[in-house]
């Protein structure tokens, strides 16, 4: 326990706030039987930067594979980290229950856990669950939104959550591009913080940018 409380006061708070959903929705619609996906997703919340505004530049790199046309399982690297000597893993599970009927979106729920690793130095482990709806709007647009979670057992119990609204850009069969709006911690205030975050609201939480582009292959698409 000693190990993981290490970690956490290493990392910058800007990596926690990011962590606290990072990357886009891992899986914002199911994958077919046998289907795989990678994703590099970009991105992260705005904050003053050498005198800028931008989203912080926090990068994941995931792999996905579909066991049914409803479930899957997912693996990321968190590349960031890796900068400030902390190695961050992702694993999880997602399951589609509905599928989009009319005005009834197809909604699933992914669940996972975040691991942050320091050589020599301990580790955290953050359960999350994320929950979204999608709709395909015809064949090249499907427009999503939900919230993320993440959960904090040690030390004082926490849970920090992302609402997001999303697009997805299918530029070819097998290409397609997200971008997303999240609202990070609005539960949480967002002055003092040792990041200046520059879009608040109401002085909660900060609002944050992520761009990603992902690729299929197997099942149908080879």
């Amino acid at each position: 326990m000693k190990g993981k409380h290490l970690i956490l006061a290493a990392l910058p708070a800007v990596i926690l706030l990011a962590t606290a959903r990072c990357g886009t929705v891992t899986a914002v619609t199911p994958l077919d039987r046998g289907e795989s996906a990678l994703n590099v997703s970009f991105g992260g919340p705005v904050a003053n930067v050498s005198g800028m505004s931008i989203p912080i530049p926090y990068a994941v790199a995931r792999y996905r594979h579909g066991l049914t046309d409803q479930a899957g399982i997912h693996a990321g690297v968190h590349l960031l980290t890796a900068g400030f000597g902390v190695a961050g893993f992702d694993f999880g599970f997602s399951y589609h229950f509905l599928k989009q009927q009319s005005w009834i979106p197809t909604v699933g729920a992914i669940a996972g856990v975040t691991a942050l690793i320091k050589p020599g130095g301990g580790e955290a482990l953050f359960p999350n669950l994320d929950i979204v709806a999608s709709y395909r709007l015809g064949s090249r647009f499907t427009t999503y939104f939900g919230s993320q979670s993440m959960y904090q057992f040690q030390s004082k119990p926490n849970v920090v959550l992302a609402p997001f609204v999303g697009t997805e850009w299918h530029i070819s069969d097998p290409f397609s591009l997200n971008l997303e709006a999240k609202w990070y911690a609005p539960t949480e205030k967002t002055h003092p913080r040792n990041v200046n975050y520059s879009l608040p609201i109401g002085n909660h939480g900060a609002v944050g940018f992520v761009l990603g582009a992902n690729w299929l292959f197997g099942g149908n698409h080879e």
